[in-house]
């Protein structure tokens, strides 16, 4: 079960703004420093929290529940510095978002879910896009290529919450990802714990300046 010694670090922002990096970072940082560490990517297959098992039934009525469910065992069984990747709300609030769940019932979810973590001392840094239209249009497409764009737009125009606003092409994938980034940052600042906004590293003239992790307080 969870100690003093566990510190859960969720990181969170869209795809592309840098949470993979800050990960893996916070990661060796903890290993220079001798503290036992563990970091999961979000898209694990066997992920602790949300495996692809799990992710698969986000369009089931009880999603949020075993969502909520998985976090209490997942910090009941671990200990030392536990780092997620997108598992706060990437894996969890973006389903929701996606298959259209009210943002009541998504507001509910992110309350019961901060209370069910909170044993594990939680800290949260979220990076935000402030452009997101310039953030996948310059620096994402120019890194991930023309292929993980179409696949990212595919699945935004199959979405529940797409369809129903009627978001197509690149414009509308924009569109799914600015409402779904302004949705965390309602999530973020309700948080009871600290919590940390810091631009995406393809907005920034400093992604590599360690000031910014001063957050992490090592």
């Amino acid at each position: 079960m969870a100690t003093a010694d566990t510190q859960l670090w969720l990181i969170e922002g869209l795809p592309g703004s840098g949470k993979t990096s800050a990960a893996e970072r916070l990661n060796t940082l903890c290993a220079a420093k001798g503290m036992p560490s563990r970091w999961w990517l979000e898209e694990a297959k066997d992920h602790p929290v949300l495996p692809a098992s799990l992710r698969k039934r986000s369009s089931e009525p009880d999603f949020a529940q075993l969502a909520i469910d998985a976090f209490r065992d997942f910090i009941r069984t671990e200990v030392g510095v536990l780092i997620l990747e997108g598992s706060a709300f990437q894996n969890s609030i973006r389903f929701m978002f996606a298959n259209a769940r009210s943002a009541a019932e998504i507001s509910n979810y992110a309350a019961a879910w901060a209370e069910a973590v909170t044993p594990a001392r939680p800290r949260l840094l979220m990076f935000e896009v402030k452009a997101p239209q310039a953030h996948y249009a310059n620096f994402v497409a120019a890194r991930r290529g023309a292929v993980w764009m179409e696949k990212l737009i595919t699945y935004v125009e199959g979405t529940p919450i797409a369809e129903q606003r009627g978001w197509r092409g690149f414009d509308g994938f924009v569109q799914f990802w600015a409402a779904y980034q302004n949705l965390c940052l309602d999530c973020a600042k309700a948080l009871p714990w600290p919590v940390k906004l810091l631009p995406a590293w393809s907005e920034t003239l400093a992604p590599e300046d360690d000031a910014a992790f001063q957050f992490f307080r090592l």
